[in-house]
Parts: structure tokens; C-alpha cells; sequence
């Protein structure tokens, strides 16, 4: 499927049914096309939340306080 922009393709992506083929074309999509700001956005979140996941606490057993 070909998109206008990547408004229209991230639109598809939420409108559609999740899983379908039509809403993984917009999201790769989107993937490719988003402006940079949200690009950067993104791989800061996604780093944040990775780095949240690693984190340990008292109790977990791992010894790496």
C-alpha cells in the first residue's frame, strides 16, 4: 500500500485492525518516515524504558546492588 504522508499511515495504524496486514505496512511506514524529532523521541523513550527493566531492587536475589 502506498501512503501520502505520514500522517495519513500513522492515522491507518490506529484505525485498523491490530495485527492486520494493512496496519504493519503503515507502521513500517511510519517507522521510515516519521519526522526526526520523533524518531529521537522514540529511541530515547525505548532506551529509558530498557534501562528501567535492567534496574534492580532490594530483594530481586541478584546480587548486583
Amino acid at each position: 500500500m502506498e501512503f501520502e504522508s505520514f500522517e495519513q499511515a500513522f492515522k491507518i495504524c490506529l484505525e485498523s485492525e491490530d495485527g492486520s496486514e494493512r496496519q504493519l505496512e503503515a507502521m513500517v511506514y511510519c517507522l521510515e518516515h516519521a519526522p526526526q524529532e520523533l524518531r529521537d523521541l522514540l529511541r530515547q523513550r525505548h532506551q529509558e524504558h530498557l534501562a528501567a527493566r535492567h534496574q534492580h531492587h532490594e530483594g530481586c536475589g541478584c546480587g548486583k546492588h
